[in-house]
């Protein structure tokens, strides 16, 4: 039996015996998955690690000896485990030293790792952690297929247990919550300072507390002894009266409204009413709990509010068009720029002309940011965003994707015209002044031009091959540009 086959029946029987382990103890999950990894790939560590924003902590470790331990925190970026969360699937390494780009990598500098394995751990659509694998010495050939399937089904057994674990912490809470929150209603209703009753089905008062007797000035008596119709302003008892059905009919679950109701001596008093029903276990309403604000004060400032009216407005308006800029180069952040892909798409697909998509990444900006510090890092970007918007100019769209990648959504362009566009804009990086070393620019183009045959490529593939193609760019060195053509990507059952 050859060495492929040999490995394919190892790891299925592998993952065979792990699946059968208690996944309540993730700790000794984790390191029975750790152990085997590293003993099938042939790697001396194995870490299964959290991942939380931009900050690494390791959840579990299987060798690695004194330079990894379990509890250590680094930043995200300081790890080989960036590259698996940033293109969200598994990485494989099997001579770092090899990649020019990675030997300034802070890993390699400091521990040589020059063997390395890694895969997302997902909990829902969130990358929660990584299972990876490493050693200091060069494998002699790539990383198989086999090898892959094999840690990527390890991972989604694992991100399965983590899934199971949040749910089992989930369902604790939520019955320790249930217990404390009957407790506290009992409580709160007793004592609360806001007026809180409990009405009957037909609109009788079942319960009051003493904040609504000071409301209305009635006694809990006299409140007992009718219903909310009587008290309620005639103007307003057809809108109450329509919310209540609507609870009775099952059409909604709460209401609020401004009402009036009649006090005690006559006057009237401008009240918030808050209203949800609560249900028998066969679903027939059982009664409605109420909350009851004096809004009377509130009222009588309402006019004066009005007045400001236009002024909030205009700041809202200032507001939305601040979150749809990027603070620092003041170009379209990533979120217009979608839209921006998405229109075109559609535009696009309308007409059957061409569209193409940038992603524009400035080559070692992590180490201009280390040598210059992130002021000199953030004047740098600033400059790019300002040469790459004067060299696009009306032709497309240009904004600001991530840290230092930038996107250019240059509709009715095919892909010869987009090339064109790029070496623009690597001429016109290269050519910046000011700045404190020379830069360049690593480029994907991806080009689409429908067809009159479905299917028809979607947003998400041209946005995932000029993702590819600027990877490819990245790993031949950087400073250059890549081009594809848009591919649909059709999935089977």
């Amino acid at each position: 039996m050859d060495d492929l086959r040999d490995f394919s029946v190892t790891s299925m029987r592998t993952l065979h015996q792990l699946s059968l382990l208690d996944r309540t103890d993730l700790s000794a999950l984790f390191q029975a998955y750790l152990d085997s990894g590293c003993e099938l790939l042939g790697l001396s560590t194995g870490i299964v690690s959290q991942i939380e924003q931009d900050r690494y902590t390791v959840s579990a470790v299987s060798g690695g000896g004194d330079l990894i331990k379990q509890g250590d925190v680094f930043p995200l970026g300081d790890t080989y485990c960036q590259a698996v969360v940033t293109k969200r699937g598994t990485v494989a390494l099997h001579h770092v030293g090899a990649l020019e780009e990675m030997r300034t990598h802070p890993v390699y500098q400091g521990m040589q790792l020059e063997s390395y394995i890694g895969t997302p751990l997902r909990v829902g659509d969130k990358i929660a952690g990584t299972l990876n694998f490493s050693a200091t010495g060069v494998r002699a050939e790539p990383f198989t297929v086999e090898e892959l399937e094999f840690i990527e089904l390890m991972a989604q057994s694992l991100s399965h247990a983590l899934e199971q674990d949040q749910l089992r912490h989930s369902q604790a809470q939520s019955h320790s919550a249930r217990e404390a929150s009957e407790a506290l209603f009992e409580a709160a209703f007793q004592h609360a300072a806001i007026p809180m009753a409990i009405v009957a089905p037909d609109g009788h008062w079942l319960r009051v507390n003493d904040a609504v007797c000071d409301l209305l000035g009635y006694s809990s008596q006299e409140l007992l002894a009718m219903d909310f119709q009587t008290i309620t302003h005639p103007d307003d008892l057809h809108t109450d009266l329509a919310h209540v059905q609507s609870l009775l009919c099952g059409d909604k679950n709460q209401y609020w409204m401004q009402k009036r109701y009649f006090h005690r001596n006559g006057e009237l008093v401008w009240a918030l009413l808050a209203v949800s029903i609560v249900r028998n276990a066969d679903g027939s309403p059982r009664c409605f709990l109420s909350q009851i604000k004096d809004i009377s004060a509130q009222r009588d400032a309402e006019s004066a509010l009005l007045e400001n009216r236009d002024e909030l407005e205009q700041l809202n308006q200032e507001l939305a068009q601040l979150a749809r800029i990027d603070s620092l180069t003041g170009l379209s952040n990533r979120t217009v720029m979608m839209e921006h892909l998405r229109h075109a798409h559609g535009s696009s697909l309308r007409s059957g002309e061409p569209l193409a998509c940038l992603l524009m990444e400035v080559d070692g900006f992590r180490g201009i940011n280390e040598t210059f510090g992130h002021s000199e890092g953030d004047a740098l970007l600033v400059a790019v965003a300002d040469c790459l918007k004067s060299v696009i100019g009306k032709r497309g769209e240009v904004g600001r994707y991530s840290a230092d990648v930038f996107m250019a959504v240059l509709p009715e362009s095919g892909i010869n015209s987009a090339l064109q566009m790029a070496d623009r804009c690597l001429q016109g990086v290269a050519g910046l002044d000011g700045v404190p070393q020379p830069l360049s620019l690593s480029i994907g183009v991806a080009a689409l031009l429908p067809d009159e045959e479905p299917p028809q490529p979607d947003m998400d593939d041209l946005l995932r091959t000029a993702d590819q193609a600027l990877y490819a760019t990245r790993e031949t060195g950087g400073n250059g540009v890549r081009a594809l053509r848009v591919e649909t990507v059709v999935v089977t059952a």
